[in-house]
């Protein structure tokens, strides 16, 4: 427990300085940019986020998956097979991307005049999916240090190109996208040097088989995960506008500081959770963990949605205030992520990962439901809604097929214990304007509640690991 305390500490530190360029580019953003413009930077951004996943197979998982089963060559062999396998799906993810540029540009924005701003992302795809993959393998090699270096390069990089091409020579859109392809270079250029003797110069087929043999089932999930994620940009376009995209956009940025730690929890857990298979305690362990990691992030869920008007008002100009709205929605919708990775053991520890994608299959059906409903009567809210109600649903199918396949005990009542407030706040401040005050008092409510929850599940995790 406290190695994966430490762990998520120290990749906290790190993920809270690349998230911190977030918002620090926002205000920028929004200074320079249109409503209409910043959700033009989204949607190209989205078409990147897709491109990378189909780069990656999932075969990171496959690293994940088997890092501590082999030690020294075989290791080495292990990495250099995820490695070309990567290499060679994002290049070709890359050249289509690159080739039907036009095509997408006219099909998205009713023109072809974004096309060479497609092609930009195109070229750092196969080096986005490089450097995260160097990132795992830094992750797993417990080397801390180089790990936060690259994250500092890459923003200190992406202020100082954003700076010259955005502000300085007045690039416009194109500064955006050439100064990401500038910082991603420097940074996969640094992670690929701190990983270079991690290679072999041989392609193993047998681990290709198996790495492909674990990654592949989970495919179709993460696809479904980029579905949850990505596809209500399509349905905004289709039924509200870019504009409404921009707001959203800049909801989702501000939210995103719950993927602080959910990022952070993520790199700290897959490798506990892994070394936890081995424990005959597990069980135990990782019933335990659960309500401290709930409590956690429920309350940041909640501080987050409380704050979030000035938040918006601290880093967006007037135009986008009312992103405000929606902030605490898409944060609890992000935290769902969190609490799912925390109950889906069953299928990672029984390496039968097919039930990975046929819960995220089933989300993305609620999904497509519930946004097609729900955004034409609630309009911006209405997709807010729906992502929260699709990953709702996730977490609890996950649980019930987790269960099934590895059962642990779980709590459902200190779960939906901590739910219940949470989701209130949300709601309240979605459809309410509350003053300040009045907010701060419930903050202060929630702090105290959350906080005894945290006391007496931190004690109980701790009676169990002795």
């Amino acid at each position: 427990m406290n190695n994966f305390l430490k762990a998520f500490l120290s990749f906290g530190l790190a993920t809270s300085i690349e998230k911190l360029l977030g918002f620090i580019i926002l205000p920028i953003y929004t200074k320079y940019f249109s409503v209409t413009e910043y959700g033009i930077i989204d949607m190209i951004g989205t078409i990147l986020q897709i491109g990378t996943i189909f780069g990656l197979l999932q075969l990171e998982t496959s690293l994940q998956r088997y890092y501590y089963e082999y030690n020294n060559v075989k290791r080495k062999l292990l990495i250099s097979t995820i490695y070309y396998w990567i290499s060679l799906c994002s290049i070709v993810i890359s050249l289509i991307i690159f080739l039907i540029s036009p095509f997408l540009s006219q099909k998205l924005f009713g023109s072809t005049e974004y096309a060479i701003l497609i092609k930009t992302i195109a070229i750092q795809l196969p080096l986005t999916n490089l450097s995260m993959l160097g990132l795992v393998l830094l992750r797993y090699e417990k080397e801390n240090v180089k790990f936060l270096s690259i994250i500092i390069t890459k923003v200190i990089t992406t202020l100082l190109f954003v700076y010259i091409f955005v502000i300085y020579f007045k690039l416009g859109l194109k500064g955006v996208f050439i100064a990401q392809l500038i910082a991603i270079f420097c940074s996969t250029a640094l992670v690929m040097f701190y990983v270079r003797k991690q290679f072999v110069y041989r392609l193993s087929n047998v681990m290709s088989r198996k790495n492909l043999h674990y990654a592949l089932p989970q495919f179709p999930a993460r696809v479904g995960s980029m579905v949850l994620g990505q596809a209500n940009r399509f349905f905004m376009l289709g039924y509200l506008s870019l504009a409404a995209i921009g707001i959203y956009s800049v909801s989702m940025k501000l939210a995103s500081a719950i993927q602080l730690v959910n990022t952070a929890f993520i790199m700290a857990w897959a490798p506990f959770m892994h070394a936890q298979f081995k424990n005959n305690k597990n069980k135990k362990v990782f019933a335990g963990v659960f309500p401290v990691v709930v409590g956690v992030t429920f309350l940041f869920v909640c501080l987050i949605s409380l704050f979030s008007l000035e938040l918006v008002k601290l880093l967006a100009t007037k135009e986008f205030y009312s992103a405000s709205k929606y902030v605490g929605g898409l944060s609890l919708f992000f935290s769902f992520y969190i609490i799912k990775e925390t109950v889906d053991i069953g299928p990672k520890i029984k390496e039968k990962t097919k039930f990975l994608s046929l819960t995220f299959i089933l989300s993305v059906i609620v999904n497509v439901i519930s946004l097609f409903v729900l955004i034409n009567l609630l309009e911006l809210k209405g997709v807010v809604l729906a992502m929260i109600i699709t990953n709702l649903f996730l977490v609890i199918v996950s649980w019930f097929i987790s269960n099934k396949l590895y059962p642990i005990p779980f709590s459902v009542a200190k779960f939906v214990l901590m739910l219940v407030p949470t989701t209130f706040v949300v709601l309240l401040i979605m459809y309410y304007d509350i003053d300040l005050l009045i907010r701060i008092l419930i903050a202060i409510g929630a702090c105290v509640f959350f906080g005894i929850q945290l006391v007496f599940a931190y004690k109980n995790v701790k009676t169990i690991t002795r």
